[in-house]
């Protein structure tokens, strides 16, 4: 896949019947779009912003409703970890080094179900995703805390706080260890989606 933000991305649903059978969309982010991993230390608190043009190719999937929620396919994203800027050489350098950059270029992210708030509506409250950092995958829920739509547009708004740990990392101590970085990140995310 060519280099892509690719986040958590809420494919085109409000507006199309919801069938049993497997149905097919096409969305793409705008670059309106926003995301970041913020963290902290005992010194300070950090955000590393994904500093790239977020994505050109249209993405195409296919959905189906099952039980109360939408599950898809197709929808795997990559975020270039160079490409995030935390403000500073040398926390970009310990942030890219802490992700094992060189190794795992990317962060994959893969949308695999969309959870409806109730079983006639069409607007998901969280979305389950698959996450791969440094080679390793887990499978998160991601609470969807801002959502809305229309024919042309999907905007979409949340967070998710994991762990370097989750991932086999460990979170960076630089100066010899006087400085304490957390295990945890937030993964915030203001998403733009066009339908086509």
């Amino acid at each position: 896949m060519s280099k892509v933000l690719q986040k958590i991305l809420i494919p085109a649903l409000c507006t199309v019947p919801i069938l049993a059978s497997a149905q097919t969309g096409k969305v793409q982010l705008s670059n309106e779009s926003n995301l970041s991993i913020n963290g902290k230390s005992n010194v300070n608190e950090f955000r590393c912003r994904y500093d790239h043009e977020l994505q050109r190719d249209l993405l195409q999937y296919s959905y189906r409703y099952s039980d109360g929620s939408i599950r898809l396919e197709g929808l795997t994203l990559s975020l270039e970890v160079d490409e995030f800027d935390c403000g500073r050489k040398g926390i970009n350098r310990d942030f890219r080094n802490t992700l094992l950059y060189e190794k795992y270029p990317f962060i994959h992210i893969t949308l695999n179900e969309l959870v409806l708030g109730e079983e006639s509506d069409v607007v998901p409250t969280e979305a389950l995703v698959t996450i791969t950092i440094a080679g390793v995958k887990r499978v998160y829920t991601v609470p969807l805390n801002d959502f809305s739509s229309s024919e042309e547009l999907i905007l979409v708004g949340g967070n998710k706080i994991l762990n370097m740990s989750d991932f086999g990392l460990t979170p960076p101590s630089p100066l010899m260890g006087l400085i304490k970085v957390s295990d945890e990140l937030d993964i915030v995310f203001d998403l733009v989606i066009t339908q086509n």
